[in-house]
């Protein structure tokens, strides 16, 4: 069952505080023209701005495919009326609506998504505490013995929201692609970012000589077996430091990454209590160039770097669910940004909100589509 008072007070938040309808307003994918051949479109029930909510609506009530419109959504007319949209789109709409995107329709939503930031999320502010970057991968089979198509996202988030994106449908190698989504990101400051937090996939030495040569103070979560690798120091050496009851953790001191004449990184070994009774430990390491840090300070900023999976609440929507909901890369990029400016605005409803509300138990009042991982429904 909906929330449906929640659900109001949602449409209330998106049309009167965030202005989102007028800022939708800007997106122009069934509005080209072709001054040289005019060709005379019949009226559609849904324009632009429509169908940018109506995927913005999808992702409020948990459909993370488009499969999921006929069975959950085309008989509920009345919870699309509360968002101004006269009913929810069909699937051959939703689809051919997302084929016909182009690069310059993607930086329309890049601007819709900025927009939303500067009124009443993080870039209200002159630089960032933290930038957490984070990449994840996809192979989409082709028909017929064709080319597998691999899709290559990296995200960047500060103050737990997506700031800025990047999915690439080819080659590429991972560190330019994040040094391009950092240098993309900084230019939305006038100041660099405090400290930039890495999740596992992110990390290779290449990328961490980067950040050390332009200057960037970093921190990032790593194997054993990569840190081990990279170590000067034995393990033998290092002793077991106590965090927490659930938490200790092996600091096997500096080490120098590249050609450097100075130590100019450090690795940190982590061990902690697996939730599954009996099950040996979780290990991971850090490392990082904050060579004086505390590793408290250390175990509790890598733990509260923000992730796809933790900002999208779902272990493989939006990238990895279900057949992709666009054959064309342009496609399944402007679906990523429709689904990061949905997560985003929950998250700043949440914020307006306050305590208990956070967006994870907001998104869960909301859903009608339960998703795997839900808990029996509470609320405050």
């Amino acid at each position: 069952m909906a929330n449906t008072p929640l659900l109001h007070s949602l449409a209330w938040f998106t049309h009167e505080v965030l202005g989102l309808e007028t800022l939708l307003n800007q997106v122009t994918v069934k509005r080209r023209r072709n001054l040289a051949r005019p060709v005379r479109r019949r009226r559609s029930a849904f324009r632009d701005p429509a169908m940018c909510l109506d995927f913005l609506v999808m992702v409020w009530l948990g459909a993370t495919r488009l499969s999921h419109i006929a069975p959950y959504l085309s008989r509920r007319n009345d919870l699309a009326r509360i968002f101004g949209l006269p009913r929810f789109a069909d699937h051959t709409t939703a689809h051919n609506f997302l084929n016909n995107f182009h690069a310059t329709h993607l930086r329309q939503l890049d601007r819709v998504n900025l927009e939303l930031l500067r009124r009443s999320g993080s870039l209200r502010t002159r630089r960032p505490a933290c930038l957490d970057l984070d990449m994840a991968t996809r192979r989409v089979r082709r028909r017929a013995g064709g080319i597998a198509r691999i899709y290559t996202w990296a995200t960047a988030f500060a103050d737990h929201l997506c700031v800025s994106q990047l999915l690439e449908d080819k080659t590429t190698e991972s560190r330019n692609l994040l040094l391009h989504l950092l240098d993309q990101t900084r230019a939305l400051w006038q100041g660099r970012p405090r400290l930039v937090r890495l999740s596992p996939p992110c990390v290779s030495e290449p990328l961490l000589r980067a950040l050390l040569r332009h200057r960037f103070r970093f921190l990032a979560r790593t194997s054993w077996s990569w840190a081990l690798s990279h170590a000067q120091n034995r393990l033998e050496d290092a002793e077991w430091l106590v965090l927490n009851p659930d938490t200790r953790a092996r600091d096997l001191g500096p080490t120098t990454l590249g050609p450097a004449t100075r130590h100019n990184a450090r690795i940190i070994l982590l061990e902690r209590c697996s939730l599954v009774p009996g099950a040996p430990p979780d290990r991971s390491a850090l490392v990082t160039s904050l060579l004086d840090a505390d590793l408290s300070t250390l175990s509790v900023l890598a733990a509260h770097a923000t992730t796809t999976r933790s900002f999208f609440g779902h272990p493989t929507w939006p990238l990895r669910d279900g057949k992709p909901p666009s054959t064309r890369p342009r496609g399944f990029a402007a679906y990523l940004r429709l689904a990061t400016i949905g997560m985003n605005t929950l998250a700043l409803f949440a914020h307006s909100l306050g305590p208990p509300w956070t967006p994870a138990r907001l998104h869960r009042a909301l859903r009608i589509i339960p998703w795997p991982s839900d808990p029996p429904p509470t609320l405050p």
